[in-house]
């Protein structure tokens, strides 16, 4: 059975909610894989640095809330980058 999109990086991003939010509310985290890439101010910025870094492949991008938002999931493809 295929593995959940994203599972790890959620994982990683329920593992660290806490001192997230404590450090950054509102803001959006960059995870791909085990690794918390960086903090950004807004959604575009930190989708921007993960095509940057990684190209074409999948990442997260999570606002830091103490609810959840739901994940969208984008492919460069679709947004004709």
């Amino acid at each position: 059975m295929a593995s959940k999109p994203l599972s790890q990086e959620l994982e990683v991003y329920e593992a660290h909610r806490a001192e997230l939010l404590a450090a950054s509310p509102g803001k959006f985290v960059l995870i791909h894989g085990d690794d918390i890439v960086g903090v950004f101010d807004t959604k575009r910025d930190a989708i921007d640095d993960g095509y940057r870094q990684f190209g074409n492949v999948a990442f997260l991008v999570k606002e830091i809330s103490p609810v959840d938002v739901p994940v969208n999931f984008v492919s460069s493809g679709v947004l004709g980058f």
